[in-house]
């Protein structure tokens, strides 16, 4: 009984004359948050009013740091470091991507975002490249190369582009054709390659030079249905006019025999005739 009342005197303490409590430091940690709240708050509602072009004087200092720019050249971090919200700079980036430029001070304001006290804060530091630059650039451009003359038929990939200034995609054809025909015999065969504009031909045509002895040539009298069809100018019903032409005279001894037993127009016969050849007829 006696423990009891001790322990009863001991604990009694803490219930009926409890130590005040410290709370000092809790109420130190409310108010750093409550005021980071209001900061953030206030940040946030700035940021509105900035997106929007609300900004008063006031405010506008507290949030631009402007320094010397160009605002036709100025990078998105450039834009952040001035005091620009992300959307003020995206809309500046897509006025430019757009081919917009800002040709004088005031074309700032064009920028619908962006509040007429941020303009004003801005404006003297903005630094516009002047006209005179582009006509810089102009001058220092390099003169236009002259085309040179090129023998068409031995000509390789690079001497066509280099002296004929041709693009790689048409030189590429021009070759692949002269190779299905066997060569070039007249310079006006150029317009059957697939892409030649009609400009292009008048600009290079003069320095086209023709070589015949270049072409291959292949014997009528020996050539397969297969070899005479592969060739662009004789289709399938000129072959089998050829070739049975040919069966029937026992192999061709000239060019007017072809054309009287195969009725071949003067016209067709004098272009593929430049592509064949006729052996000497063994007695």
């Amino acid at each position: 009984m006696i423990v009891l009342l001790l322990l009863f005197n001991w604990l009694s303490s803490y219930f009926i004359y409890p130590e005040k409590n410290n709370f000092s430091s809790l109420n130190r940690e409310v108010s750093q948050y409550a005021a980071a709240q209001k900061l953030l708050n206030d940040s946030l509602y700035l940021i509105h009013l900035q997106n929007t072009g609300k900004l008063i004087p006031e405010q506008v200092s507290a949030k631009l740091h402007p320094f010397p720019f160009d605002p036709n050249r100025l990078t998105n971090s450039q834009w952040l470091k001035i005091g620009l919200t992300p959307r003020q700079v995206k809309t500046i980036l897509h006025y430019r991507a757009k081919g917009g430029r800002f040709r004088k001070k005031e074309d700032l304001k064009k920028i619908y975002d962006l509040s007429a006290a941020e303009y004003r804060v801005l404006e003297p530091f903005v630094r516009i490249a002047h006209p005179e630059f582009s006509v810089s650039v102009k001058s220092h451009r390099k003169k236009p190369v002259s085309r040179m003359k090129v023998k068409i038929n031995s000509a390789d990939s690079t001497t066509l582009a280099q002296k004929l200034l041709l693009p790689p995609w048409l030189v590429r054809r021009i070759l692949k054709y002269r190779t299905l025909l066997g060569g070039f015999y007249s310079r006006t065969q150029l317009r059957e390659v697939y892409g030649m504009r009609t400009a292009t031909y008048d600009a290079i045509q003069t320095f086209i030079s023709i070589d015949t002895s270049k072409i291959i040539k292949t014997d009528l009298n020996t050539a397969t249905f297969k070899q005479l069809l592969h060739h662009p100018y004789i289709n399938y019903e000129t072959t089998k006019k050829l070739v049975n032409a040919r069966r029937k005279a026992r192999d061709f001894s000239s060019f007017r025999q072809v054309k009287n037993m195969t009725g071949l127009s003067d016209s067709l016969l004098n272009k593929i005739r430049h592509y064949l050849y006729l052996r000497p007829l063994k007695n």
